[in-house]
């Protein structure tokens, strides 16, 4: 660092800041040309999966919402309910976690996504609408490569394959949630944020990093730990390097930055469906804050290292085994220490990987263990200034992430999906340091593709089998069809109707209730989902059982479908 002023964009007093080498500048033409052929790789990756269903429950809401809005109007998220009349809360409504909102029964948890997909699932379903969450993959490339550039590589391309491909980003550019496009949005926030703290950008930067972060928080409620903490960071240190003056500058554009997608999403939100969606579910999580600290601790650890495998705390220790295994031979290898000893360490982790899934497809819910290279960052980052900035952020993000974000449900998800930004910038780090080390690089990012490559797999074999499942439930045609397991038929959102008469009971009394339901409908045939081996009464009011037949809606998980008939004339 040199003790030369200038003029920094501001018009501050500013020391001459490092220079740090982003290579020499790309071509526009080459850049479309990655983000095109990136792209079509994750079109080719999309045919092994049948789009109908989705990574989780979640997502599969979402569908449902897609499709209830290309009947009704792309404007309403109302997905409606047979029974509104006999159950006016939704508390037995097919679909869990459907609220009433307004004079509707609203699925949805965030409005733009569905905005922007809702055409292209006119015009081609739900596979046409993967085009957004893949786009949202490549602009999550995209900022690693930016990234990258900063930190130290000559042009990045390096970490836009490796991120694009050999990490969480991959699978979740395949689903119908928020989390590939927020993330990008995030990313390139950070990005921004990074230029303003290296003095390379003014207010205009912290502005739009700002407004990207806060487009992103419409979507993905973890943005604004993101925020929290890029914006913190910027500014301390644009304090320190710059002064009062610019510091406060920067930081009153940021926050305004932030504020318009925010207040804008609001008022949208008010306008179509007359509640404010994200600032219900921000002041929710909020809300938990510091509550059931041994739970958000077993969850911290399921998020980090869990493999979903085995009875916690074997769980995580297995998934320590693994990323331990990873991170040393990746430093290793990078360090040139023991590059035998090295190359052994991510042997070992390969072959457990490869046990694991030869055992069985399944979530892989840890970060670190679903992406051997954000394990390798952890390691990596901390011998060069710039990359211990950025880890630094990227540890800050989790812990309080973990501390805020909504306890319950982290198993059944890839990678740790409320920290998924953290994930990508240790990933970037570990690329930026191991592009020294050609043969070190390529054997993290091929470890972490044996990761992602199981995890497409497992996507392929359960979104087919879940809709398999939901085709032979519909083509049973019974008159009324009850699960007693919270997510079943919201995995199967994209055959939803709210003409079915579908319901979701998930105790004795709300069973009871639902079963009175369908008999003053009229519904003579119901069939009951439940787990196999689950206890059902012989009899509810005006209802006996007929028979039982095994059924399968998601892989390993074997239920029964229970066949109740009206014992009276009711519905005659």
């Amino acid at each position: 660092m040199t003790s030369a002023a200038v003029l920094d964009r501001d018009g501050a007093a500013a020391p001459v800041p490092e220079v740090e080498d982003r290579g020499a500048p790309t071509r526009p033409a080459r850049v479309a040309l990655a983000c095109v052929a990136l792209l079509a790789v994750y079109g080719v990756l999309s045919l092994a999966i049948d789009p109908r269903a989705t990574l989780g429950s979640d997502s599969s809401g979402k569908l449902a919402t897609l499709e209830v809005m290309s009947t009704r109007g792309r404007s309403s998220v109302d997905i409606g309910y047979w029974a509104a009349a006999d159950d006016p809360s939704a508390a037995l409504h097919p679909l869990y976690y459907t609220g009433h909102v307004g004079e509707g029964f609203v699925q949805a948890t965030t409005l733009p996504q569905l905005l922007v997909m809702s055409p292209l699932y006119d015009a081609g379903g739900a596979r046409a609408a993967l085009l957004v969450p893949m786009i949202g993959g490549v602009l999550a490339a995209l900022a690693a490569r930016a990234l990258a550039r900063r930190l130290g590589t000559s042009d990045g391309w390096e970490a836009f394959w490796a991120i694009g491909l050999a990490t969480p980003v991959t699978l979740y550019a395949l689903d119908v949630w928020e989390h590939a496009l927020g993330l990008g949005l995030m990313a390139w926030g950070v990005v921004l944020l990074y230029d303003v703290g290296a003095s390379r950008a003014g207010w205009r930067s912290a502005f739009a990093g700002g407004a990207l972060l806060g487009l992103a928080a419409t979507m993905r409620t973890e943005a604004l730990v993101a925020l929290f903490v890029a914006a913190s960071a910027a500014c301390v240190v644009t304090l320190v390097r710059c002064g009062v003056r610019a510091a406060i500058l920067r930081g009153i554009a940021l926050s305004a930055g932030a504020l318009v997608p925010l207040a804008a999403n609001e008022l949208l939100e008010r306008a179509l469906i007359g509640s404010a969606l994200r600032t219900g579910r921000a002041a929710g999580t909020a809300a938990q804050l510091g509550g059931d600290m041994q739970q958000r601790l077993q969850e911290a650890l399921t998020a980090l290292t869990g493999l979903n495998r085995f009875v916690d705390p074997t769980d995580w220790i297995l998934g320590a085994v693994i990323v331990a295994n990873a991170s040393t031979g990746a430093w290793l290898l990078g360090k040139r220490r023991a590059p035998v000893a090295g190359g052994a360490c991510l042997a070992a982790a390969g072959i457990l990987v490869a046990l694991l899934f030869a055992d069985g497809l399944g979530f892989v819910p840890g970060l670190l263990s679903a992406s051997p290279l954000a394990a390798a960052g952890i390691v990596l980052a901390w011998s060069d200034r710039r990359h211990r900035v950025v880890a630094a952020a990227a540890v800050a993000m989790v812990v309080i992430t973990w501390v805020t974000q909504y306890a319950g449900g982290m198993r059944p998800q890839w990678g740790g999906r409320y920290i998924l930004l953290p994930g990508l910038l240790l990933a970037t780090i570990a690329v930026v340091v191991l592009t020294r080390r050609p043969r070190a690089l390529l054997a993290v990012v091929a470890l972490s593709g044996l990761v992602t490559a199981g995890g497409l797999a497992w996507y392929a074999e359960r979104s087919h089998t879940i809709v398999d499942g939901m085709e032979a439930l519909v083509a049973r045609e019974d008159d009324a069809v009850i699960s007693v397991e919270a997510h079943l038929l919201r995995e199967g959102g994209s055959f939803y109707t709210p003409a079915r008469h579908w319901l979701t009971a998930t105790d004795g009394a709300a069973l009871d209730r639902a079963f009175a339901i369908v008999r003053k409908a009229g519904d003579r045939e119901v069939a009951v989902l439940a787990r196999a081996g689950t206890q059902l009464p012989d009899r509810f009011e005006g209802f006996e059982r007929r028979s039982s037949t095994p059924f399968e809606l998601r892989p390993g998980e074997p239920l029964s479908v229970v066949e109740y008939r009206a014992t009276g004339a009711h519905g005659t």
